[in-house]
């Protein structure tokens, strides 16, 4: 099952959150790279975020904008470890 790609109605209130790495929510391919390399006290968070324009008015800084998640591992001080995105 291919994963579906974010929407803007994804991006909710713009707000990073701490999710739980088993939570359904989270991509499979995502998940499996989390647990490999996770230590306990390690957190994982959804990030969403607005693409660059693209499109022949994105050089111009409009044009269409995708939302985009990302989702970071960081250690127990908030230090970024590692980030991720889906490919779809």
């Amino acid at each position: 099952m291919r994963p579906i790609p974010a929407t803007p109605a994804d991006i909710g209130d713009g707000e990073d959150r701490r999710v739980d790495v088993h939570s359904p929510e989270v991509p499979a391919s995502i998940r499996a790279k989390v647990q490999a390399m996770a230590q306990p006290g390690d957190q994982l968070w959804r990030c969403p975020r607005l693409s660059a324009p693209r499109g022949l008015l994105g050089v111009l800084g409009v044009g269409q904008r995708d939302v985009v998640i990302e989702w970071w591992l960081v250690d127990a001080d908030g230090d970024l470890i590692e980030a991720f995105w889906e490919v779809t």
